[in-house]
Order: C-alpha cells, then structure tokens, then sequence
C-alpha cells in the first residue's frame, strides 16, 4: 500500500513551499493555493526561477489561514517584512520590485493557478524512497534539500526508487490512480529544468549535477519503465491531469489517504 506523506504548496510560484496536512483538489485538477500567485515584468512576462537564479535568494513563510507571507532576503540585507497577499498587492508589488531592480506585478488566479504544465495542471507526484535514492547519488545533498530542488507537490511512502514512474505508460489510456477519493491520471515523467541543480537558499549552479543525474539515472532506469517517453534522463517526478472528482463530497485529500492504482 503506497500512503500520502507529504503535500506542498507553492502559493507564490517559485517562492520556498508551505506543508500542509491536508488540501482541496480544484475542478481544474490543480491544489488549492499552490502557484495561487505568480510575478510578471513589465512585459508581461513571468518570473520565475528557470529565468531569474536571484530568486531563490527571497525567503517566503506563510499563514494561508490569514493570507498573510513574510518576505525577505538576507543576502541583501532585506529585513523581514509580512504583506496581506490578495489586500496588500501595491506594498507586494513594491518590494519584489525592489529585489529585482523593475516594476514587477502580481497577478492571482484562484481557478487554476500558475501550473508550469498546461497540459497536465495537476500535483506532481514522487515517491520519499525516489528521493532517498537520489541523495545517495549526491553525498551531499540531503533528501529535505533534494525536496526543494525537485519542489513535487505529492510525495508519498511507496515501495522502491522510481515507484511513481508507474503511474504513467506510454499508450492512450492513461494510468488511473486513486488518492484519498479522487483519482487523477498520470501523464507523463516532469522534464527537469536548470532548478534542481540549483543551491535553494542561493541560486549558485552546480555544472556537474545535471550530468550526474543523467548518467544515475540511466544507471538505475527500472526495467520496467517506459523508456520512450524518456528523450533524455533529465526527468523525475509524473505530472499528472484531474480524472474525476468524488460525487457529492467534498475534493480534500490528506496526508495518510492510501495511493491506489486503478488501472
């Protein structure tokens, strides 16, 4: 039985994640909350951690129960500071502004988010034994870290390294999977970006990592995985879409709520 250990949001897109024990599955297959708000330039662009390294210097804790963040930057000596997150957008436009040295927006939307897949806009899913088994690739990067690198919305308890990659196949008729009372489809392995080889607290790239990962990767590719959905090793992680939602009840699932393979 594989169990739901772990669920993180990201309620402002790549900003550091907030656990939570248990979350609303949106109609659009997204999490309540998670990537609820993203930063644009002046050109209508999004800001985001593929684009800008600087990010991962802003510090970001939150209380969604307030909707309240606590902001800050202590390589540039950004003290603390909290903001309403849906009242105080002017004062939070203000100070990411300041960080990145451009008018800088913030835009929210409650319906879908912010999802990096349009495609597939629900949780990205990985196993805790995925990530344990990575941390031995790279003595030293803990799996806690290796979190924030890889940043899965769902990780739960499973069986093996690269358990989650069941969850999708190669063929129309997706993998179904159950988690709590609503069954999602998996998609397709998360093609990795620059992030993961990221240090999280400071944005400073390690050239080797992405090598690395690739030539682990196929060292240790299950023999029963779908290798042609792989056009290279840099994936890790299953995107997944909404199937359905439980009828007349409500779309919440928890930490504890037994992962099911359905088909």
């Amino acid at each position: 039985m594989w169990t739901l250990s772990r669920i993180a949001l990201f309620p402002i897109k790549s900003l550091d994640p907030l656990f939570v024990d248990q979350v609303t599955v949106l109609p659009g297959g997204g999490l309540k909350g998670d990537r609820q708000f993203a930063l644009f330039d002046a050109d209508g662009q999004v800001i985001n951690a593929k684009k800008r390294a600087s990010i991962h210097q802003i510090r970001s804790t939150y209380d969604l129960e307030q909707q309240t963040v606590m902001l800050s930057s202590p390589h540039l000596e950004m003290s603390p500071e909290s903001f309403q997150l849906s009242e105080n957008q002017p004062q939070l436009e203000t100070w990411f502004s300041d960080f990145f040295r451009q008018p800088v927006s913030l835009k929210e939307n409650t319906s879908t988010g912010f999802p990096d897949d349009l495609e597939a806009a629900g949780p990205t899913v990985i196993s805790t034994q995925t990530y344990e088994e990575v941390a031995r690739w790279f003595p030293g990067i803990s799996v806690e870290e290796l979190r924030q690198r890889f940043r899965a919305n769902i990780e739960f308890t499973g069986d093996l390294p690269f358990c989650e990659d069941r969850l999708y196949a190669p063929v129309d008729t997706p993998v179904l999977f159950r988690l709590g009372e609503v069954t999602f489809a998996g998609s397709n392995p998360c093609k990795r970006c620059v992030v993961p080889s990221r240090v999280p607290s400071t944005g400073q790239t390690d050239p080797q990592f992405m090598k690395t990962f690739i030539l682990k990767r196929e060292e240790t590719f299950p023999s029963w995985g779908a290798l042609s959905l792989f056009r290279n090793m840099y994936r890790l992680s299953v995107n997944t879409r909404l199937h359905c939602l439980p009828e007349g009840q409500s779309a919440r699932i928890q930490c504890g709520d037994p992962l099911e393979i359905l088909s």
